[in-house]
């Protein structure tokens, strides 16, 4: 692995809410504007949690910190924050289905560096060091070898939960399906829709919910690992956790927790309402 030169990394930092639509984008201009009215605190506190991981991701840039082990943390973060900025703005247009697989995506990176700093980076240095970067001569090209997956069994409970909710959420079977493109319907009567882009305050809720819990959990893994990354303040993560923890803690937001109903453990979901108004229900999955 010694031949291989940390080049300085590319950092982008900016994490800003999306454009407004259009005011013909059916109905995500009044979900943009209604996201901004009724969860706008929790949306910018989603914001606040980016921009401070990112300007560690720019203070990493230093010539102190080109290993491996920052620039595999690195790359696979780059792909977790992208899908969280990118889900929050999905959320943002009222197109909470787009929002639910890069969640998913989040959380799989997210676990994914949890793994690289438990391993210290193992999982690259075994790809680097059986020609996972190198020549293909007789093919005139560069080798990209996969490599294994960064994987254990132990990853944090936030990062598990969030990776297992979001995950059933993001198939197709009926009852996820109805829940995120019919969640009117109800005992005989089955009610859905096609391309809904409204404001629905529950899937507002429980997506950006979701994108506050898996900054909890880089927070916890950027405090942990402040030997290895330039971690400048960090009490300002600790102020951000606290808020984002306070904020998860408000009893009328809508969640999607395991309970056990008759004997039997399933996936709850409390508080879903369509408008901030409107009466709460709960659904059983």
């Amino acid at each position: 692995m010694s031949q291989f030169r940390v080049s300085p990394p590319r950092v982008f930092p900016e994490a800003e809410r999306s454009s407004r639509p259009s005011n013909g984008a059916a109905g995500s201009a009044d979900a943009y504007r209604q996201m901004a009215f009724v969860l706008g605190e929790t949306m910018e506190l989603v914001l606040d949690g980016l921009r401070l991981e990112s300007s560690i991701a720019s203070e990493a840039a230093g010539s102190r910190y080109r290993n491996v082990m920052v620039a595999s943390f690195l790359a696979t973060g780059s792909r977790a924050w992208l899908s969280r900025l990118q889900a929050l703005h999905a959320v943002e247009w009222g197109a909470y289905v787009s929002a639910v697989p890069l969640i998913v995506a989040a959380a799989e990176g997210e676990s994914a560096c949890a793994v690289l700093m438990q391993e210290d980076a193992a999982s690259w240095s075994h790809w680097l060091e059986s020609d996972g970067l190198s020549d293909l001569h007789e093919a005139h090209a560069t080798q990209y070898a996969w490599g294994d997956l960064p994987q254990s069994e132990t990853i944090p409970d936030i990062l598990a939960d969030v990776c297992a909710a979001a995950g059933e959420l993001a198939k197709p079977s009926p009852g996820a399906t109805v829940l995120l493109a019919g969640g009117e319907s109800s005992a005989g009567r089955l009610s859905v829709t096609f391309a809904d882009r409204d404001f629905h305050t529950a899937l507002a809720e429980l997506t950006s919910g979701w994108l506050l819990a898996l900054g909890i959990a880089k927070v916890d893994l950027l405090l942990d690992a402040s030997e290895v990354l330039p971690v400048s303040d960090p009490d300002a993560l600790r102020h951000w956790k606290n808020s984002a923890l306070n904020e998860l803690a408000v009893q009328r937001r809508c969640r999607m927790e395991r309970q056990e109903i008759d004997g039997v453990e399933r996936y709850v979901v409390e508080n879903w309402r369509r408008s901030p108004t409107g009466a709460a229900r709960r659904i059983v999955l």
